[in-house]
């Protein structure tokens, strides 16, 4: 039995020479063999394409010098900064409320 899904991937280039960056998106499948294999297609704009780390050229200076990096995901919401200094006002309320 097959087990196949399919994914997106945005992936982010630049180029080495003159520091062009650009990103580009595929859609990427996803085919379990079953036992154990996997099999990988990549597609862009509906079209089979290479593995998203092979064979780019910048489209600005059309060097072949180009490196890819998976594009980040979203970013975490950052935590709040601990206050500075001492807030007795604030650990008497958490005591209050029993949450110290």
């Amino acid at each position: 039995m097959r087990d196949a899904w399919s994914s997106h991937e945005a992936w982010v280039y630049e180029c080495l020479c003159c520091s062009t960056i650009w990103d580009e998106q595929f859609d990427v499948r996803h085919i379990a063999d079953g036992h154990g294999g996997e099999a990988t297609v990549y597609k862009q704009d509906g079209q089979r394409c290479t593995t998203p780390w092979v064979d780019h050229v910048c489209p600005n200076c059309q060097s072949q010098n180009v490196k890819a990096f998976p594009a980040p995901r979203a970013r975490r919401p950052e935590v709040p900064q601990a206050r500075g200094g001492t807030d007795v006002a604030l650990v008497f309320h958490l005591r209050h409320l029993h949450a110290w």
